[in-house]
């Protein structure tokens, strides 16, 4: 069975794909007293959930594997990703892992394995690419698109406690 299904929420409708494809949820900020002496960066909020007013999530069940989209970023990754003809591992997913033993916490380690064989991806490929459901999601985020990277936010810690002012 296939079905698409378009939800609306105020608030940012989290999906295992949101945090693959960057969206900066949270980030360092530097900071500097009066006198121009730089602070320890702070950990805060972006305004990334805060930039609409109205989110959209495309929920897909396809052959019994539900997925979850809330942004076209993540629709464009899982479609690269799944229309390789062989699936990348988990460390060529991942960059800079460097902790022993195979990556599990990324989105396609846990995807169903009834999902991963090469027949199975055509088809749910080619019914994402077409479907007008899909369209009308991508249509929702067109006129104002959605912004991951943030000025004066950063994801490493080291790269925001640097010294020197941008």
């Amino acid at each position: 069975m296939k079905t698409i299904e378009l939800f609306y929420s105020s608030q940012f409708p989290l999906s295992p794909l949101s945090y693959w494809v960057g969206q900066q949820m949270y980030g360092w900020t530097k900071q500097q007293t009066a006198s121009g002496q730089w602070r320890r960066p702070k950990w805060q909020a972006t305004p990334f959930l805060t930039q609409r007013k109205l989110w959209c999530q495309l929920e897909v069940n396809f052959r019994g594997i539900r997925l979850l989209f809330s942004t076209p970023h993540e629709l464009d990754h899982f479609l690269s990703i799944m229309e390789q003809k062989n699936l990348p591992s988990g460390y060529q997913l991942i960059p800079g892992n460097t902790r022993p033993g195979r990556p599990n916490r990324h989105w396609l380690s846990r995807l169903p394995a009834k999902a991963k064989p090469w027949k199975f991806r055509q088809a749910l490929c080619s019914f994402l690419r077409i479907n007008p459901m899909v369209k009308k999601f991508r249509g929702f985020y067109q006129n104002q698109p959605v912004q991951t990277k943030f000025e004066g936010y950063y994801a490493n810690y080291y790269e925001a406690s640097a010294q020197k002012a941008k």
